[in-house]
């Protein structure tokens, strides 16, 4: 998982009381990311940054460990290389009649566009650096949007010249 420290997985499986006949089972990762003073240090750990569109999205699991793996298509690059199309891992999904999700992700959505700040590793897909503070929303403007209040406020332009 490179730098992300996975304090504790705390595994919530809904057992059988109380729970509706066909519902699926849940489980719970509780990963603990760094976080970030400024947009500057955000871009000076991540090994590549990307403006891309999700295309598509599949669960798999890696590592002992159930991800979400997007397919996504780079317009840009601002730091490091790349593939024109790269593969981006976050925690959870469903997968077997079970829902894993990440406490407090902030999952990608197929067909967004957005400025990623993402670590990469030689033979597994790239990883956000944290999920509140790497991934924009990047609209028909110059200023990206952050998914959590976390988030900086930058525009393509200052993040060209970093």
């Amino acid at each position: 998982m490179g730098r992300v420290v996975l304090a504790a997985l705390v595994v919530l499986v809904l057992a059988g009381c109380g729970r509706p006949s066909g519902s699926a089972e849940r489980v719970e990762y509780r990963a603990d990311y760094p976080m970030y003073d400024s947009i500057q240090m955000l871009h000076e750990r991540a090994t590549l940054v990307v403006v891309g569109s999700v295309l598509s999205a599949s669960v798999r699991s890696l590592d002992g460990m159930v991800h979400t793996v997007y397919r996504v298509q780079v317009d840009r690059r601002f730091k490091g290389t790349s593939a024109a199309s790269i593969e981006v891992k976050q925690l959870g999904g469903a997968l077997g009649g079970t829902v894993y999700a990440e406490a407090g992700g902030i999952a990608l959505r197929t067909g967004t566009r957005y400025v990623l700040f993402l670590e990469t590793y030689p033979d597994s897909p790239a990883s956000l650096l944290n999920p509140a503070q790497a991934q924009y929303v990047l609209g028909g403007g110059d200023r990206p949007e952050p998914v959590d209040p976390a988030g900086f406020d930058f525009t393509l332009d200052s993040l060209a010249a970093l």
